[in-house]
């Protein structure tokens, strides 16, 4: 499966990008719930006023099982581990771990929950993979993922992460924000059916979205449908994302406005990387953030312990393992933060507008109705919007298995007629069948859905 590695954060104020693969790290169906869910997760992400709707009563007060902290307990606390010897080594100069950071570059292994990585530990674990976003609607990963899912144990948190820091990805072009919201519901869906409550859904963003100069709006990538169960942040003190004069920032500047952020649209939020690029005096640093952790209502906090890519973050110096080593002792025999649903945040909930209603989608028509794949024939696919809104047209088999995904954004208000000729997004024919036309549009308010008949011939 072709994979790219980010690069991190291109500012020196930046906090941290998508790491090299470290040569240790291993690499790597389902019918839809609902066949809006899938579709209609697409067209939400395009959505230009998303970042209004996360604040809507409608996004809190339906969320379901969500987790919560607060500053009367303390967070998991740990690091990453790469190998088997890796978390040796970790394990014996921080004591065995509440909480580790797995990273998976492709898509977990088979073994993930037994002789892999992911289950070493036997303690709750954040671990993120990768698939490119098309290939996860195609439903070629599927298999894959419902084993990672379904054989995952009971009893341990498992903060679960699909494509971490995705942010330098979708600016590059690699994928469309939209594909990547899309595939995260997908993914999500595939976790629900293992019926696993342990199963965490996590969305890990880099802390640098919230600096002004990302000229980023974090909410952006946030998935519809209170998906998103735990925000997680890679935050990283001055200079350390880059190795370009780091600077032994406090807490209070680098990690406290992410603990802000995941606070002010009432989700429960933790730390999956933090780390430092200067390996002398930084005793009295990491001891900072130690203390700020203890009480910052986190869920969990990970020290990214260095890699080939990054040897002078790791804690090889006594003091500094020493003061890490006592911290992880103490979160792991402290009252850890709960996993308990939350309730409404105490900030005022700004209520939606009654002026401005929900997009309507009149229609959709395909004519014609019946159609041959040659290369030139089409069917158009008409509808009417009720207002301005961002479009996504889903082909939708006889399983409800997305085959072909085409986004619309900024369409106007009116008729809108797009032209399908009858190909799946690899390019190749559709086989011969009947297929559900599903039209999402989606606005800062709201999304309406229209659907229609298409039936292919050979």
């Amino acid at each position: 499966m072709s994979q790219s590695n980010s690069g991190r954060h291109r500012n020196h104020i930046a906090y941290r990008e998508d790491r090299p693969a470290h040569p240790s790290r291993q690499q790597g169906r389902r019918p839809l719930m609902r066949k809006k869910l899938l579709c209609g997760a697409a067209a939400v992400a395009l959505a230009a006023g998303l970042a209004g709707a996360l604040h809507s009563g409608d996004f809190l007060g339906k969320r379901h099982a969500s987790l919560a902290a607060d500053a009367s307990s303390v967070p998991l606390l740990g690091s990453s581990i790469y190998s088997p010897s890796d978390l040796a080594t970790d394990t014996a100069s921080f004591g065995h771990m509440p909480i580790v950071r797995v990273y998976y570059p492709g898509l977990p292994p088979s073994d993930a929950w037994t002789s892999g990585l992911a289950g070493a530990n036997k303690s709750d674990v954040i671990v993120s993979f990768k698939a490119l976003p098309d290939t996860i609607l195609s439903g070629a990963d599927d298999t894959a993922l419902k084993q990672f899912f379904d054989s995952a144990p009971t009893g341990h948190t498992i903060y679960w992460t699909y494509y971490h820091e995705p942010e330098d990805n979708i600016e590059h072009g690699q994928f469309t924000l939209a594909d990547y919201k899309a595939a995260w519901a997908h993914v999500a869906q595939l976790a629900d059916e293992a019926k696993n409550p342990n199963l965490t859904a996590t969305l890990i963003l880099m802390q640098w979205d919230l600096i002004p100069a990302s000229h980023r709006n974090w909410k952006d990538y946030l998935p519809s449908g209170n998906i998103i169960k735990v925000l997680g942040w890679d935050a990283y003190p001055v200079g350390s994302a880059t190795g370009t004069n780091p600077q032994m920032t406090p807490p209070s500047e680098f990690m406290a406005p992410a603990a802000a952020a995941a606070k002010s649209i009432g989700l429960p939020f933790g730390f999956a990387e933090f780390a430092l690029d200067i390996n002398t005096n930084r005793g009295p640093w990491l001891d900072s953030v130690g203390k700020y952790l203890m009480t910052s209502g986190a869920l969990f906090g990970t020290y990214f312990n260095g890699n080939a890519a990054q040897p002078e973050e790791r804690l090889t110096d006594s003091v500094s393992a020493s003061i890490w080593h006592n911290f992880v002792q103490e979160s792991a025999t402290s009252t850890p933060a709960p996993v308990t649903p939350t309730p409404t945040p105490t900030s005022p909930t700004p209520t939606p507008s009654s002026t401005s209603p929900a997009v309507v989608v009149t229609g959709p028509t395909v004519s014609p109705a019946t159609l041959t794949p040659d290369g030139t024939a089409h069917s158009d696919i008409s509808f009417t919007l009720s207002q301005p809104a961002n479009v996504t047209i889903c082909i939708l088999n006889a399983s409800n298995k997305v085959v072909r995904q085409i986004s619309k954004p900024s369409r106007a208000v009116g008729n809108v007629t797009v032209q399908y000729y009858g190909f799946d997004g690899a390019g190749q024919h559709i086989p011969a069948g009947n297929y559900t036309v599903l039209v999402v549009a989606s606005n800062s308010q709201d999304s309406g859905t229209g659907e229609s008949g298409l039936t292919i011939t050979p």
